[in-house]
């Protein structure tokens, strides 16, 4: 039996291309015991040698970004999207702003640079830096449209790109060529762009070859792009360039590529500054103030071994920075890494046709843009297409026929949250065979299907109860704690009443003392932090071992007997309304196998860390008959156990059902949580199911939520002033999906 306590924290700050490598590399081949923890700003990032061929449009956006959720779940690593306040070396711990502080054991920075708009008085408030490309991304789609406006109304557009590198040499020719492209521009009315290319030198490329440089001079002057040379820029003004020569260059917008810089804080907090201002490290790529903090990129500089910050280098870094933290770790003799003295530089300069560079050699044409098209392609897709997850049964030949044996391996690898719970037939068969001992005071049964039980007390109020337990979906335990919190309120809440107190349960996974009590202590305050904002009170707990990480809670709530609502109060011709998107059965699976996209399950946790209980005060203001949430059995599942007690039926309007952002596209590619089968069995309920069994949203009938909406039961001529109050109040997403009628059949489901 092999039993993996985790005993040691990696933490990896900043998502540039050394990082990327070691994600993949630990990913491929996992170290047993260590925690892998990535911390980045952005988590959709771009590929920077990419830039010009998007600005040109020949590069999506999606192209040309790498996104490192799926990574970080191929590398079995920790996300946290947040900056870092301060790095804490004495106690080695890091902190933010807005969560815990975490503790490692070993930390390496790849955080990248960006031009240093120090050296230029004004450059933070009247140009544009090339880096980061994000920020650079989001303002250029402004400066590039109020281009194009200003030359189709017949005007001249003057931008003005400062810096004599690669990084402006391939902005120029990529802006002008963008630019150019626009739309509802008459080439015979158009306004002229002028491009100033303005650096401080006597040539552009400085660190090229002659023959690179004066072809590109050349070519730029070519294409109309002006070169201002020795021109060092002072100042940049509104609409101005200030130069140290006292003259004045009149521009519409200025972009700055100057010399690269990093932020002060790795400093402030202790690591030794090389003498370019980077972080300084040894060739082992350790800092040589802190042995147990690596350094790669941008970010460093390697003693008495300086090199151009390029990427070429951190690529190359990669390889022997994941080989490094590995025997560091495991206390292992570390490897040197030898900085190549030439490297292989491509420049785009539009048009498709690059130059190409090392040393002094030097070609150009469109064989250079095919090759450096085909180097970037396969760098993306290396970091973007990740070799498929396995779940490996272990069951001895013969224990099973084949059928069941193909049954199980089918559905090996098995999911969280919600879509962990046991199917709701298995749920059922074994309830009914529990024996009952009834109590006067105790209004609901325990085999029920109320989503809390009611317990009459002496005073006349009705005190309800509520249990709920769930395996971890994330690495992080701050989220998982906050989200498992806000899951198990909503019984609560889906009866009307609000939270007065709770116990807490929790399973930890076996680990080193310290890394265990920091996984309960971040669980712990994620908890308390979401019991806070739903006025809760935590009274008490348990906790235990577990082969991995499980929070619940037992929720108590009091309430007068007629503010309660229960699943069964329907009422013919009452609208239903579904406070939140379904999907997160199948995200969530995605997301497992790590093929989920930042921005569907950003959204996903945004929606899943918002409480029930203001959903919950709209159902009773608006005079709600009748409620359930929607968890694991999905809506259809929650949607028959209202309908159970009734001789009623239920229209749904199918399309009107939202969905969260890529439920669709998962569940397209058959990616299902691993309830989702059990769950399907109600198909059989919905009368006209061979009407819509080939629908794109049937599937999300069936999906399993976690920390899902309500569904409400309410007057149909109340139902438009409750959506709208549910909006009002942060459920943006919420729909009138259907309504109760009249039925032939007990519980019969009719689709629309």
């Amino acid at each position: 039996m092999k039993i993996r306590p985790i005993v040691k924290h990696l933490v990896l700050i900043g998502g540039g291309h050394s990082h990327l490598a070691v994600l993949r590399r630990f990913g491929m081949n996992s170290v047993p015991g260590l925690a892998v923890t990535l911390i980045t700003r952005e988590v959709v990032t771009p590929y920077s040698g990419s830039l010009p061929a998007h600005l040109v449009g020949l590069y999506s956006s999606d192209l040309m970004h790498i996104d490192l959720r799926p990574l970080a779940q191929f590398a079995g690593a920790r996300l946290i999207q947040s900056e870092v306040t301060k790095l804490n070396f004495e106690d080695r711990s890091i902190e933010f702003d807005h969560r815990p502080d975490i503790p490692f054991d070993c930390l390496s920075l790849n955080i990248g640079s960006r031009p240093d708009g120090a050296l230029i008085m004004g450059a933070s408030d009247h140009a544009l830096a090339v880096k980061p490309i994000d920020r650079f991304l989001k303002q250029w789609e402004s400066i590039k449209q109020q281009a194009c406006t200003a030359r189709a109304a017949g005007r001249d557009y003057r931008l003005a790109i400062v810096g004599g590198g690669p990084a402006s040499v391939e902005l120029a020719f990529a802006s002008q060529i963008a630019i150019d492209q626009c739309e509802g521009t008459s080439k015979q009315k158009a306004g002229r762009l002028q491009i100033y290319l303005v650096t401080a030198g006597d040539q552009l490329l400085t660190a090229h070859n002659a023959r690179s440089q004066e072809f590109v001079r050349q070519e730029l002057e070519h294409r109309g792009v002006e070169i201002r040379f020795g021109r060092r820029v002072e100042r940049f003004d509104k609409n101005r360039l200030v130069l140290a020569d006292g003259n004045e260059l009149e521009c519409d917008a200025a972009i700055y590529a100057t010399g690269a810089s990093l932020p002060e804080w790795p400093f402030q907090c202790g690591l030794a500054k090389s003498a370019d201002g980077f972080i300084e490290v040894d060739p082992t790529l350790q800092t040589t103030s802190h042995d147990f903090v690596f350094a790669a990129g941008d970010a460093a500089t390697i003693r008495n071994e300086p090199r151009p910050k390029s990427g070429v280098y951190a690529v190359r870094q990669g390889k022997i920075l994941a080989e490094n933290l590995r025997r560091f770790v495991t206390g292992r003799p570390l490897k040197r890494y030898l900085p190549q003295q030439k490297t292989l530089a491509l420049i785009s300069v539009g048009n498709k046709s690059a130059i190409a560079t090392r040393g002094e050699w030097f070609y150009q044409g469109g064989s250079m843009w095919r090759l450096k098209d085909t180097i970037d392609r396969r760098f993306l897709k290396k970091y973007s297409e990740l070799p498929q997850m396995t779940a490996q049964l272990d069951i001895a030949p013969g224990l099973l026929d084949q059928q069941a044996e193909t049954k199980l391996r089918n559905h090996a690898m098995r999911c969280a949250g919600c879509g962990a719970k046991v199917a709701s037939s298995v749920l059922e068969e074994v309830l009914d065979e529990l024996p009952e001992l009834r109590r006067d005071d105790v209004l609901s049964e325990s085999g029920g299907a109320e989503d809390a039980s009611r317990i009459q007390l002496p005073d006349g109020r009705i005190l309800v109860q509520s249990l709920d337990f769930i395996k971890a979906f994330t690495h992080d335990p701050f989220l998982f704690g906050k989200i498992a919190t806000n899951h198990s309120l909503s019984d609560i809440y889906a009866m009307g009443v609000q939270a007065h107190s709770a116990l807490a349960l929790a399973g930890l996974p076996f680990a080193e003392r310290k890394y265990s009590r920091q996984q309960l202590r971040e669980l712990m305050l994620g908890c308390t932090e979401a019991l806070k904002e739903n006025g809760c009170s935590l009274i008490g707990g348990h906790s235990a071992e577990a082969e991995q990480l499980q929070f619940g809670m037992a929720v108590n709530g009091f309430a007068a007997p007629e503010t309660i609502l229960t699943k069964s109060n329907l009422k013919i011709g009452d609208a239903l309304i579904l406070t939140r998107p379904l999907g997160s059965g199948t995200l969530l699976a995605a997301d497992m196998r790590h093929q989920a996209r930042h921005e569907w399950m950003d959204a996903l946790m945004q929606s899943m860390l918002n409480s029930n209980r203001k959903a919950s005060e709209v159902s009773v203001a608006h005079g709600a008959h009748a409620c359930t949430d929607i968890t694991g059995f999905g809506l259809l599942g929650h949607l028959l156990e209202m309908l159970a007690d009734n001789d009623m039926g239920a229209t749904l309007l199918l399309e009107r059902i939202p969905t969260f952002a890529g439920a669709i596209t998962t569940l397209g590619r058959g990616i299902v949580s691993s309830l989702h089968t059990d769950n399907q069995l109600n198909a059989a309920r919905i009368s006209n199911q061979a009407d819509f069994q080939n629908h794109e949203l049937f599937p999300v009938l069936f999906d399993p939520q976690t920390a899902g909406g309500l569904l409400i039961s309410l007057p149909r001529f109340r139902a438009e002033a409750c959506l709208k109050a549910l909006v009002a109040n942060g459920h943006d997403h919420a729909a009138i999906i259907g309504e109760i009628t009249e039925a032939e059949e007990v519980g019969s489901i009719i689709l629309s």
